[in-house]
């Protein structure tokens, strides 16, 4: 008798573990990354900058003047910016020349 329970107690162990073997194991995702936060001195620089660059570029190619992004009082002068940013001058400078090459490049090179 005891053997024979011994027996039915091996393979009862046996089934849970083949049983437990065979199913999967999920594992919920990785939580997405948050959001990119941009300052907004940048965002406002970025986005002045690269409008004026695209005018100007798309001037200077109907204009038939040759490829020549640093070649602007808006470049120099890095116009739009103001306190309220939350930045300095310097910073602002930075990314709107940037954003004006970036500009700049795509005025001059698509047709519109």
């Amino acid at each position: 008798m005891k053997l024979r329970f011994a027996g039915l107690l091996l393979g009862a162990a046996t089934a849970a573990m083949v049983g437990c073997a065979s199913h999967q194991q999920y594992y919920a995702p990785p939580p997405p990354p948050p959001p990119a936060y941009t300052q907004p001195i940048i965002h406002a620089a970025e986005t002045n900058g690269f409008a004026d660059g695209e005018r100007e570029g798309q001037r200077d190619r109907y204009q038939g003047h040759n490829y020549r992004p640093r070649h602007s009082d808006r470049y120099e002068d890095t116009p739009g910016y103001y306190a309220q940013l939350g930045g300095n001058l310097d910073q602002y400078r930075y990314y709107y020349r940037d954003g004006y090459i970036r500009g700049y490049h795509y005025g001059y090179t698509h047709n519109s």
